[in-house]
Order: C-alpha cells, then structure tokens, then sequence
C-alpha cells in the first residue's frame, strides 16, 4: 500500500496497516480486478466514520499487484461504513453498476491521466 503514502489514515481515516489488513482479507474472498489495470476493493467496516469512493490514478503504474495482477493503473475504492443509510448504499449501488461500461471505465482512467499530467 506504499502507492497511499503518508496520505492513507486522511484518505481512508484508518491506520495505514489497518487499511492493508482489510485490503488483504478482501484480496482472498475474490479477485478485485475488474477490467485490465484496474481494481475494486471494496469492504465495510464500523472503524470507517463516513463511506467514501477513493479513485487512485497510479503514476507509475504498479507492475505487480499480486501474483495474478499486473500493470495497474487504476484503484477504485469503496469503503462502507457499518450501518450506512440506505440512500447512501443506493448511490453507490448506482455507481458500481457504471463500472461495468466499458466506455465509464475509458473516462475515468481519462480522468486519472489528466490529474496526474
């Protein structure tokens, strides 16, 4: 998780380890590559106080995820907070199925090479 930096509690608002840990324990449940060089980890957690979407441009892209994972370039990550309201969870809902465009996807890493440029 060294792409998070000293950023990741302000980012996540969980200890950088913490985070890792959970990032882990999702790893193992399911594969969270959604399309080439991109990622979506996603878990709900009651340490998290507000639910957030964090898009993650990696510039350098990370050569070696994992031993399945190569070349990513893109983390989208959903953090649940435990009990979230239902529009909340309805909201994201509505933007995970977006995910599944292909052409969605095009412009978000669009959006993460213009940010990083």
């Amino acid at each position: 998780m060294t792409f998070l930096g000293k950023e990741s509690s302000r980012l996540v608002g969980i200890p950088a380890m913490e985070f890792k840990e959970q990032l882990l324990k999702r790893e193992e449940q399911g594969s969270i590559e959604i399309a080439p060089g991109i990622l979506l980890p996603h878990f709900e957690s009651p340490s998290f106080t507000q639910s957030k979407v964090l898009l993650l441009s990696l510039n350098p892209e990370v050569k070696g995820w994992n031993s399945e994972i190569n070349n990513v370039k893109l983390v989208i990550v959903i953090l649940l907070k435990a009990e979230e309201e239902r529009p909340v969870k309805q909201e994201i809902a509505a933007f995970t199925r977006k995910l599944a465009d292909d052409k969605y996807l095009d412009e978000l890493m669009k959006l993460g090479n213009e940010y990083n440029n």
